[in-house]
């Protein structure tokens, strides 16, 4: 997986910019498919640049015809867009590209890439570490000028912030830098004509009755939860102007969707700009249902209403534990009573609410584990999703409990499986799950047909 220098002769001059998302669902279905939004805002700021550009989502794709046609595009540039879980494919598609593309540079982004940007310097000539928003698109335009060779960057490196490179045994590596409000503002938006939006509306509508795509508002997340990596976004909290916002969503609907997946970490935490947004979406009668997801803290009755008169239709709560001292070794900064509260609230309204919940989590013990359980069942969710705690490089959870060489085995999502050594039994976690999950469907069975409780009384003791 080296580098290819020194070039091999190649008959055809490679010119533009390939943009990969090496996600495949034939290697690992997942329930909800969204287009990748990453390689969607680079391809529009490349666009603007006049730099030609070709966006491959391998979503739906065979693995062999994509290496036919990114090799066939003869492009000077190829960046990868990486999530823990797309490791394995980065590596093979550039491994089976190399010989046919000697001639191209190879870069490397995203969430694993900028936390762990050691681990494809090999591999990759370059890899961009945070927001490449502005940055590579500029790289990608000074590198074309200049004459550059994955072999010979004529470039001043230290003007592109998160740049690393290491190459002969010396490594470059320029700070990371998170743009500010007024670049976001300025960004053109995501380009979404690439991707097979049939595919994703099939998709989506057989799994949530609706044809739902993503939508990425703010940036930043101000919280430090013990588990959570946020290495691109960072901690500072930035929101677009709503013009911006309702520019996207006009786009979305001429493209047949009919409901949006708010996929922000934080989009009720400004509760001003919420509330701007909500009065928006009533002004212009937009005419999509929304989910997002949400904090349990410094929610009212009257915000909820809101939120359920502007469209909004399904909550999803990191409720995590129904213990509060699990609560504080995953330092969520938010109480198990919260969590009841706004369940009950979002119920109340009549606005579906799903619950994330994590079990096995370090240093808690069967007894909270039960507990989460019980919540489960105490309370009138609509949906419940369970993980174990996957260690994430960039989180004090990983330096804490995990090692490097782990790191090949986080290639499958949702699964009851450890990747460090834990002292809760697999088996015995599964079959609890499971026994949870039977249990709760089998309570929404029953409830069917009935009016649905506005709030209910937990039984449950915290």
């Amino acid at each position: 997986m080296g580098s290819p220098c020194p070039s091999k002769m190649n008959s055809h001059h490679p010119s533009g910019v390939t943009l990969v998302y090496p996600f495949f669902v034939c290697r690992n279905p997942v329930e909800k498919l969204f287009p990748p939004l990453g390689i969607a805002c680079l391809a529009s700021q490349l666009s603007a640049l006049d730099i030609p550009v070709m966006v491959v989502d391998c979503t739906f794709e065979d693995p062999e015809e994509v290496i036919d046609r990114i090799a066939e595009s003869q492009p000077a540039i190829i960046g990868i867009s990486i999530m823990v879980t797309m490791s394995r494919n980065a590596f093979e598609l550039v491994e089976k590209l190399r010989d046919r593309l000697p001639d191209t540079l190879f870069v490397a982004g995203g969430p694993l890439p900028t936390v762990l940007p050691h681990l494809f310097a090999e591999a990759f000539e370059v890899v961009f570490c945070g927001e490449g928003d502005v940055t590579f698109p500029r790289f990608c335009e000074d590198y074309l000028a200049s004459g550059s060779t994955p072999c010979n960057l004529a470039l001043d490196l230290a003007s592109y912030p998160g740049l690393y490179r290491a190459r002969e045994g010396l490594i470059w590596a320029s700070p990371t830098v998170h743009n500010p409000q007024d670049i976001l503002d300025n960004l053109p938006l995501p380009d979404r004509s690439p991707f097979n939006h049939l595919r994703y509306q099939e998709a989506m509508e057989n799994n949530t009755g609706e044809k739902q795509t993503s939508l990425m508002i703010t940036r930043g997340c101000p919280y430090s939860c013990d588990f959570c990596s946020k290495p691109v976004w960072g901690n500072h909290f930035r929101k677009p102007s709503l013009e911006r916002v309702f520019s996207e969503i006009e786009q979305i609907i001429e493209l047949g969707y009919t409901s949006l997946w708010v996929a922000d970490d934080c989009f009720t935490l400004d509760m001003d700009y919420l509330a701007a947004f909500c009065r928006e979406m009533i002004r212009r009668k937009v005419p999509l249902s929304w989910t997002c997801l949400s904090r349990v803290d410094r929610l009212t009755p009257e915000f909820i209403d809101l939120m359920r008169r502007a469209g909004c239709v399904r909550v999803f709560l990191g409720l995590e534990s129904g213990s509060n001292e699990t609560l504080r070794l995953m330092n969520k900064r938010a109480t198990v009573e919260q969590g009841i509260e706004a369940v009950n609230l979002f119920s109340k309204a009549g606005i579906g609410t799903a619950g994330f919940f994590m079990v096995g989590y370090p240093g808690e013990t069967r007894e909270s584990i039960e507990k989460t359980f019980a919540l489960v069942l105490a309370l009138p969710l609509d949906e419940a999703w369970f993980t174990v705690p996957l260690p994430l490089p960039g989180t004090p959870l990983f330096n804490r409990v995990a090692d490097l060489a782990m790191w090949d085995d986080w290639e499958v999502s949702n699964q009851v499986k450890f990747v460090y050594p834990s002292e809760f039994d697999e088996r015995w976690l599964k079959r609890r799950i499971g026994e949870t999950m039977e249990a709760f469907h089998e309570k929404k069975r029953a409830a069917s047909g009935r009016e649905r409780p506005g709030e209910w009384q937990s039984p449950y003791t915290c």
